[in-house]
């Protein structure tokens, strides 16, 4: 244990349980109200989305999401990814590949769980690299 000797531990709620269970993506998902995906189910994936992990130094690594439809609002995207995976992350504008998520960590599996969950895009379009 962590606290000073000869205090009691308080009642205090944990991380998890203080954190709200479902998150209201209602508005980061398109700024208009129409659906992007069309309502037939059975054409081709629109754009791929590719989820990456790239090596930095030692243990450190970056998860990169591109390929993200252009009316997403990716800084909003990414806020409740570090809510929720409690890590940090920015928006990069790349040359090849557009504006790019950066995610600390090797968050893929849960990246690409979090996109087809709150339908962000369809588990079809994802791609998932390094697996």
């Amino acid at each position: 244990s962590l606290r000073p000797r000869g205090k009691k531990a308080k009642d205090t709620k944990t991380h998890q349980e203080s954190f709200p269970t479902k998150m209201s993506l209602d508005n980061i998902v398109f700024n208009n109200d129409t659906d992007a995906f069309g309502t037939d189910d059975n054409r081709a994936p629109s754009s791929v989305v590719h989820i990456r992990n790239q090596q930095r130094n030692g243990r450190k690594s970056l998860t990169t999401i591109s390929g993200l439809a252009d009316d997403l609002d990716l800084k909003k995207i990414l806020k409740y990814i570090r809510k929720m995976y409690q890590t940090n992350g920015t928006v990069k504008n790349d040359k090849e590949h557009g504006d790019v998520i950066q995610v600390q960590g090797d968050l893929r599996k849960e990246i690409a769980q979090f996109l087809t969950e709150y339908k962000v895009c369809d588990k079809d379009e994802i791609k998932l690299h390094g697996f």
